[in-house]
């Protein structure tokens, strides 16, 4: 019965991250006080998670727990892993040791004929920066997304301000108190970003930074800046800056709602969008298909396993008295009768014994890694070309670890790179296609059919990234 219970308490865990994958995200700020919904008094995160399990969080961050770092342009960084640590070294050498460990969010934009490729990080700091997407497991709440404040301000002004954004050279302002971020775009893309503080949380003090801001060249270059943002000094009389515009109120205590809420126009490739939550892929057209199939698959297992289980302790019972029948039989000389009870008996301890075999292989069942072996399958078929591959069956045996795949495909093309892919995955041995043929009764493709031997101890969610190689002719 112990077993029983596990079986339901993993089933209503898995329930809860559905719901919270499902979940509409709440927009929540995060600042040195603590996260907050929009309206609300800050808490700690672990409060607010405690009181929201099963919900999803998209998360803002306050510059106040930021630091931000612009690379030079012509650095060797071509990937994330040599832009992350470079960027560590930096902050460490600048903050301290316990610098290098703090999370980051890295950003690029992509180079053009006018300008290079620029990229730069975003250092979080703070006694929460750690422990969010811990505390978010250990309560069921689903992270959408965790960026820096001045991200989604700065496409939602894209958006609502195309004459700004796209004019040749083009400022913003993220105020929160004295802190301030200071963007400048060029034709749209983000060509500087720097973090300032400023003398007093006043409007008069934001004044004279901006002028000393556009001083110089810039200040001929600059079409328009717009301010905005929260904090400053309510008592300070509003300043008119020439050719800067004020969006909303700058004497607010907290960021207003608006601030953050982006459009579907605002998704261009020259903003940055960085997340500490790490770069984020397109979703395959295979994921909801395939996390349909192993949902289904995961339920009819957990079924069978509870069933086996209540079987499995009336099968050791009947053992028993089973014993304490064939103790008895055990005679120099048995009369026919005996004979005739002894032989049912045998029958009856087969049976049982088919019984346990039968809930071994539910629990077998029961205990395979799917999450592994479909991401695997996922991430090989999703190498070629959108919906390049469609399922049809899969089917495993639990006892000789073997896997059948059915699909069909556009060509043969996408299920040869599939089975090199696999074949070279850990957990995958004898990958090959045991079918082959054109697609019938109604099936548009080459219907094919693969078998594979896998070892469940040695899978992983993530595939090794694939060589650089031609690819297979069909």
């Amino acid at each position: 019965m112990n077993s029983t219970s596990e079986s339901v308490s993993l089933l209503a865990r898995w329930q809860g991250r559905l719901a919270a994958r499902l979940a509409r995200p709440q927009p929540l700020f995060l600042g040195p006080e603590g996260v907050q919904a929009y309206g609300d008094k800050p808490q700690a995160f672990a409060d607010w998670c405690r009181s929201h399990g099963g919900q999803a969080a998209d998360i803002t961050v306050s510059a106040k727990l930021l630091h931000e770092l612009v690379c030079e342009a012509g650095l060797p960084l071509g990937d994330e892993a040599q832009l992350q640590a470079y960027a560590r070294q930096l902050f460490g050498h600048y903050f301290g040791a316990p610098a290098k460990s703090w999370p980051l969010a890295t950003w690029r934009v992509a180079a053009s004929e006018a300008r290079a490729e620029q990229c730069g990080a975003v250092a979080l700091h703070g006694a929460a920066a750690a422990s969010l997407q811990e505390l978010a497991d250990m309560h069921q709440v689903h992270l959408v997304r965790v960026q820096p404040a001045w991200a989604p301000v700065l496409r939602r002004l894209a958006a609502e301000q195309p004459e700004w954004a796209g004019a040749s050279s083009a400022g913003l302002a993220w105020v929160e108190g004295q802190v301030l971020t200071w963007l400048q775009l060029q034709d749209g893309a983000l060509q500087s970003l720097r973090q300032l503080r400023l003398a007093a949380p006043t409007q008069a003090a934001l004044g004279e930074t901006l002028a000393e801001l556009c001083v110089g060249p810039v200040a001929t270059a600059l079409k328009s800046v717009l301010v905005c943002g929260y904090g400053l000094d309510a008592g300070a009389s509003a300043l008119t800056w020439p050719g800067v515009r004020v969006l909303g109120r700058l004497e607010g205590k907290a960021p207003e709602p608006a601030c953050f809420e982006e459009r579907a126009a605002s998704a261009k490739s020259l903003l940055p969008r960085p997340d500490f939550l790490g770069l984020r892929l397109p979703r395959s057209p295979l994921a909801w298909p395939l996390a349909g199939l192993g949902g289904l698959a995961l339920l009819a297992c957990l079924g069978l396993s509870v069933q086996s289980y209540q079987g499995l302790d009336q099968a050791n019972q009947r053992y028993q008295t089973l014993r304490a029948e064939a103790a008895q039989l055990r005679a120099p000389v048995a009369p026919p009768k005996a004979l005739a009870a002894a032989g049912r008996s045998a029958q009856a301890k087969s049976a049982e014994l088919e019984a346990l075999r039968s809930a071994a292989e539910v629990q077998a069942l029961l205990l395979h890694p799917w999450q592994a072996v479909l991401a695997n399958v996922e991430q090989a078929g999703a190498g070629g070309e959108p919906a390049a591959i469609h399922w049809l069956a899969l089917d495993y045996n639990a006892g000789r670890q073997d896997l059948r795949l059915e699909g069909v495909a556009n060509d043969k093309l996408p299920a040869l790179l599939m089975v090199d892919r696999l074949s070279a995955s850990p957990g995958w041995q004898g990958v090959m296609l045991s079918r082959f043929q054109t697609g019938e009764q109604g099936l548009v493709g080459q219907r094919f059919e693969l078998s594979a031997k896998l070892r469940p101890a040695a899978l992983r969610l993530e595939l090794p990234a694939p060589e650089a190689a031609e690819a297979p002719k069909p």
